[in-house]
């Protein structure tokens, strides 16, 4: 018989959802405390810990308090990924005025994304949607549209600032921004995910983000213009010993 998997509970038991107390406004201070309760429980890699009983347990707070900041299981975890998001696409928030500025935001995000979703917490939660479809029916298309979709619309705005500054050609920002993705994960997710390699160090993520980066200016860099002209035929690449790039003619 195959196994049942958990199912995050959406209503509290009985059936009915717990109001919130009316009078006293929220405390920022308890919702800080849910939130990050909420974070270790979903990046735990346990499907049983994601239930409100049970965040509202590790945050210290009664399950009324709970609801009244979150009506359910979903609207916390959404707030999670927003949160968590948020700190690591800093970066993307500002548009960029050249392309060294480009270089610098995506570098700077890539970095940051890299350094979460090879760590043990990210594949955690990877490898627990996984492996269970009835969380994976609940929580798995809020966590791609609230992260990864999030992400790359956020990368493509940067690009297509790009474009329109005349910095890049013409090119469709979605898809490149999905390339930029894809080549900074690729291999270094599937091989964690099944167990066959280890952690990249922080030079090596340094390297992957900082290659790729390169290359997806160089695919759509515009010949018109300075951001994207080659300047006395050369290119500065980055060497292997990060932070002393090197010239070489093409």
């Amino acid at each position: 018989m195959a196994r049942k998997s958990p199912v995050p509970e959406a209503l509290p038991r009985g059936g009915r959802r717990l109001r919130p107390a009316r009078g006293r406004p929220p405390d920022p201070g308890k919702r800080a405390a849910i939130l990050s309760a909420a974070q270790r429980l979903f990046f735990s890699g346990d499907p049983r810990a994601l239930r409100m009983e049970r965040i509202a347990r590790e945050a210290g707070v009664s399950k009324a308090t709970l609801y009244a900041h979150f009506r359910n299981l979903r609207a916390l975890l959404r707030a999670v990924i927003q949160g968590h998001r948020a700190t690591m696409t800093a970066a993307l928030d500002r548009l960029p005025q050249s392309t060294a500025d480009v270089r610098s935001s995506l570098v700077e995000f890539g970095e940051a994304l890299l350094e979460f979703l090879t760590g043990t917490e990210a594949i955690a939660l990877q490898r627990m949607l996984a492996a269970e479809p009835a969380l994976r029916r609940q929580l798995g298309s809020l966590t791609y549209r609230e992260g990864p979709e999030v992400m790359r619309a956020k990368v493509a705005r940067i690009l297509t600032a790009a474009e329109a500054r005349g910095d890049l050609r013409p090119h469709d920002s979605l898809l490149a921004a999905e390339q930029l993705l894809g080549m900074w994960l690729g291999m270094i997710n599937v091989g964690l995910l099944i167990g066959g390699r280890q952690r990249p160090t922080q030079r090596e993520r340094q390297r992957v983000v900082r290659e790729a980066v390169e290359v997806l200016l160089r695919a759509y860099a515009n010949p018109e213009t300075h951001g994207g002209r080659r300047e006395a035929g050369e290119h500065v690449i980055a060497s292997e010993r990060l932070g002393k790039p090197k010239r070489r003619r093409w």
